[in-house]
């Protein structure tokens, strides 16, 4: 099997060859440890244009965004192919820097959802980190949707498809390439658009506003969705933390109620186009199973051990209506774990979750602190252990 067919059995529920590997992301420090470093960094380009501008540097660089974004994406690729990973995931991350500074003079960025990010530097790459929101009252909110449903959606919708075409056909012989809207998905991209002082008075006082409100972000992400089909994509993660460590964000009721319509108007449009779809989330996701089924999705990543997420309990519980990704601990086992460590958590994923199929290896997250030779121990152990059928 190659690695699409391979992925695509175990999102089908059956038996691959083996047991596919995937992770969400390989931050840019690791690519560099893999692929070596660029001959110049993200903040050595910003410092270039500010140098060479004569006018309104950040409009220049702003210009460069789209370009930057295929080329860091395209070595995430690239660094996932030398390391052996079946599957990779790929998106556009809708942001732009703004005239401002945080109070150290870090650089600030603003994305379409009205969110303000730190761009913090790893390593010389790019790597944002949520502030604040910005649609702090009803007006700045509908403000901020009329441009989403508009030339928000026409402009991303075109960057989306030349995006995943460009980066996809580089790489689609050598690794399977698959579309995220991480740091767009619906559930975030509200609550921390609107700030939680605001999305949480507002989530109390007026549900319907909130629900109305997660619908116009599924709508712009539909349409993103689109343009990665129509460029070649058949497999999305719908990105959107919907737990802390040890709850929920919001009572179980409060998602099926509001969320919900949104989830099963994304996974029905991508269904009718006869694509896969699975949903991430950190945290302690347990008691949302039910409500994560009947939205639709095909998959769930994320399985945090960390957070109390017991494999074996979501297995049971989800049966072969979700084909399970993640579980291996990405707080000791894949920063600074032993080899027999990452090979232990692999063969005891696999014990759980692999049996009939329906498993996908995975970190249950990706940060800059992960080894990149635990990644390739993970990698390595999934090929020794992972293959089907499973032995007892």
């Amino acid at each position: 099997m190659n690695q699409k067919e391979r992925v695509l059995a175990a999102l089908n529920h059956e038996e691959p060859d083996r047991v596919p590997t995937h992770a969400i992301l390989i931050d840019a420090n690791n690519v560099d440890k893999i692929l070596g470093k660029p001959e110049i960094n993200d903040f050595q380009t910003m410092e270039q244009v500010k140098q060479q501008s004569e006018g309104n540097w950040i409009d220049e660089f702003n210009n460069l965004v789209e370009s930057v974004q295929t080329s860091i994406f395209s070595r995430c690729v690239e660094a996932s192919v030398k390391i052996g990973l079946d599957c990779m995931q790929i998106g556009l991350v809708p942001l732009k820097f703004i005239d401002e500074q945080d109070a150290n003079g870090i650089p600030v960025m603003q994305d379409i959802f009205g969110r303000i990010w730190r761009a913090l530097n790893n390593e010389g790459n790019f790597n944002p980190y949520y502030i604040r929101g910005t649609t702090n009252t009803v007006a700045k909110w509908n403000d901020t949707k009329e441009r989403l449903l508009g030339p928000y959606t026409e402009k991303y919708s075109k960057f989306a498809k030349r995006f995943f075409k460009s980066i996809n056909g580089k790489h689609k012989d050598d690794i399977f390439v698959i579309a995220t809207n991480d740091l767009a998905g619906v559930f975030e991209s509200t609550w921390q658009g609107m700030g939680i002082e605001f999305f949480t008075r507002q989530l109390h006082k007026d549900k319907e506003f909130i629900k109305k409100a997660f619908d116009v972000i599924a709508d712009f992400t539909i349409a993103i969705n689109k343009a990665y089909i129509d460029a070649g994509c058949e497999v999305f993660i719908e990105s959107g933390d919907l737990a802390y460590k040890n709850r929920p964000m919001m009572s179980p009721r409060d998602f099926h109620d509001l969320l919900l319509p949104a989830y099963q108007k994304i996974t029905t449009a991508v269904h009718e186009r006869g694509k896969k779809i699975v949903l991430h989330s950190d945290g302690y996701i347990t008691p949302l199973l039910d409500f994560i089924m009947e939205s639709g999705f095909d998959g769930l990543h994320s399985l945090e051990p960390t957070a109390g997420v017991n494999l074996s309990e979501v297995k049971t519980k989800v049966d072969n209506k979700l084909c399970l990704m993640g579980g291996i601990d990405v707080a000791h086992v894949l920063v600074d774990g032993t080899k027999q460590e990452v090979e232990d958590a692999v063969k005891n994923a696999i014990k759980i979750a692999g049996r009939g199929g329906g498993y996908i290896i995975s970190p249950a997250n990706m940060h800059p602190g992960i080894s990149v030779e635990n990644l390739k121990w993970m990698v390595d152990a999934t090929r020794k252990f992972g293959n089907y059928p499973i032995p007892d």
